[in-house]
């Protein structure tokens, strides 16, 4: 019973991720300057949505020692800061200038390069993972049956923290400050992980009700908004309006895990049940789309769609989303079985005896 309720676990964050990164691939057509009310739409819960999938996947664990400490950061390293420095390289025009802007790692030092800015995300969570730790730490000489509710509350002095740090004009290293920021929805992830599993097994009209209601809170922070609506972007540590920041991420988190878990159902229970295998691949080779999609579409996907069709900017973008979205993990699944290095994947090769 409890390996089934693993794979289920396991299941719906793919599901989830899988929705989340076709998200990102749409919010990125227009690159960085334009905000027609779909990208702001977007902006406003597909980060923190993100960062709330990664608590779904962390199991707290305490490090109670120097060498765990160090397998963990080493473990954190070449998962992400590997992978980051390999693609900052990359995509920025050749120049040893660009060396102390990638090591400094905020959005703003990688804008100024030239490169994939939205690595920003890389050294960001590697921050976040040790920040996250710490609390896991903090709290571990509190009993098993309260400890992940400790962790939720923990949440909101990140959150508070990562909202009053005074800006900087070439941002923090490593994305110190949002890193806060995207702790507390790490932890709420952590906190709220055994919830989401109860709630998944719950009736189909129970999900379906908690997904619409998801639906119009976010619906009533965004769209409805309309010009009101801001564009959140947290790679910069912008967050508007922070109670419909709050909202939207809380509500837009809520309303893609209602679809996971309807989806999930469905494809067990429903008149004609279906495998999830496309959709749960995706989802787990999230970072590679991520990091392999961006710049394929904006110098290449975009440009040849507007050679044929000029309008509307949303029709636009879906079709430049499913190109760059089927592009990306092509080339993810191609990179994954002979560099599996570039996505921060180091097999453990067998040891021979000589």
């Amino acid at each position: 019973m409890n390996e089934k309720k693993k794979r289920a676990r396991i299941e719906l964050i793919d599901i989830a991720k899988a929705i989340t990164i076709i998200l990102v691939i749409m919010g990125h057509t227009t690159g960085n300057l334009e905000t027609p009310l779909y990208r702001r739409f977007l902006y406003a819960f597909h980060m923190p949505l993100f960062f709330f999938l990664a608590g779904l996947s962390i199991k707290p664990k305490a490090i109670k020692s120097v060498y765990e400490w160090k397998e963990f950061i080493k473990k954190n390293l070449l998962a992400l800061i590997v992978p980051y420095l390999i693609f900052a390289f990359i995509y920025a025009p050749f120049s040893f200038d660009n060396v102390p802007e990638f090591l400094y790692g905020s959005w703003q030092a990688l804008t100024k390069t030239g490169t994939l800015t939205s690595l920003w995300y890389l050294t960001g969570f590697f921050v976040t993972r040790i920040y996250c730790q710490i609390m896991v730490n903090l709290t571990d000489g509190v009993r098993a049956d309260m400890q992940l509710d400790v962790l939720g509350i923990l949440s909101i002095p990140m959150f508070i923290i990562g909202f009053m740090l005074p800006k900087l004009e070439g941002g923090y290293p490593w994305c110190m400050d949002i890193s806060f920021v995207a702790s507390g929805f790490v932890l709420l992830g952590i906190a709220l992980r055994q919830r989401i599993i109860i709630l998944a097994q719950a009736k189909g009209w129970v999900l379906l009700v908690f997904t619409i209601v998801s639906a119009i809170v976010l619906a009533f922070g965004t769209i409805l908004r309309d010009n009101a609506l801001e564009l959140c972007l947290m790679c910069k540590s912008v967050y508007g309006n922070i109670f419909w920041f709050m909202v939207n991420s809380i509500s837009g988190s809520a309303f893609v895990m209602g679809v996971s878990m309807l989806l999930f159902r469905i494809s067990r229970e429903g008149a004609r049940p279906f495998s999830t295998a496309a959709i749960t691949y995706v989802g787990q080779h999230t970072l590679g789309i991520f990091l392999l999609h961006k710049n394929f579409q904006l110098d290449l996907v975009i440009p040849w769609i507007h050679t044929w069709l000029e309008g509307p900017q949303l029709l636009v973008a879906c079709i430049a989303t499913c190109i760059s979205f089927i592009f990306a993990l092509l080339l993810c699944a191609v990179i994954e079985k002979f560099v599996p290095q570039l996505l921060g994947q180091f097999p453990r090769y067998p040891v021979s005896n000589v």
